[in-house]
């Protein structure tokens, strides 16, 4: 009589298996999709690497808030850096994106101002600091972001571009062999011959659990039973 196992001893039997370290590859961003990460993912730099605006408004320094009105002097759109200076009584128009000018450590929005061609006037006063994104607020020099064997799902490719990487070390995905077995088993198509034979259905739903997880999939189809 043949002895079986329990499936805890079957468990324990599969952990011991010393697997080979899986190989690695180059992918670029978006095929990179659901691969697992072979890497550790470092920031080279802080984000953002100056403060900077998060909102439309008026680059200002807080204490200037008191002052009846504040002049004007230059734009700063996202994308360019400003040479102009925030001095007492002055402000700089200033955009989402946008490096904080020098001088200034408060954006007001533009909800919270009135403006009569040169001169803003501050209807609402804000904190310190108000608006403006810190060195560093998204994540610091030297931290890592992403870790070795991660799942790189749409978040993590999103943090990679931000990153400047264009093609990212991944494990290759594993290919998995399926197979059925018993002779009451039939593939999808095959006529049935008798009340005990049963559609094959297994097969199917580990296909696409395997490949849910990102393995590669081969069907090996049904195997007969045979007492040798």
């Amino acid at each position: 009589m043949r002895n079986f196992i329990s499936f805890e001893q079957s468990i324990h039997l599969l952990d011991a298996i010393n697997l080979s370290p899986y190989t690695t590859q180059k992918l670029f961003l978006t095929q990179a999709l659901n691969h697992i990460l072979a890497q550790d993912i470092i920031a080279n730099e802080n984000s953002p690497a100056y403060p900077t605006s998060a909102m439309d408004g008026y680059a200002i320094r807080f204490k200037d808030q008191v002052l009846e009105e504040l002049s004007i002097i230059d734009k700063n759109p996202a994308g360019s850096i400003t040479e102009s200076i925030v001095s007492k009584g002055v402000c700089i128009k200033t955009f989402t994106g946008s490096l904080m000018p020098q001088g200034s450590d408060t954006l007001i929005p533009i909800e919270n101002v009135t403006v009569d061609g040169h001169i803003l006037k501050i209807t609402q006063t804000v904190p310190q600091h108000f608006a403006v994104r810190e060195v560093g607020e998204n994540y610091k020099e030297n931290e890592v972001l992403i870790k070795k064997g991660c799942k790189l799902g749409f978040a993590e490719i999103g943090v990679l571009a931000s990153l400047n990487i264009s093609q990212v070390l991944v494990y290759v995905n594993p290919t998995v062999a399926i197979a059925s077995t018993g002779s009451e088993i039939l593939d999808l198509g095959d006529s049935q011959t008798n009340a005990s034979q049963i559609r094959s259905s297994n097969h199917l739903t580990l296909e696409v659990l395997a490949k849910n997880n990102g393995a590669n999939v081969i069907q090996m189809g049904t195997v007969k039973d045979d007492i040798h």
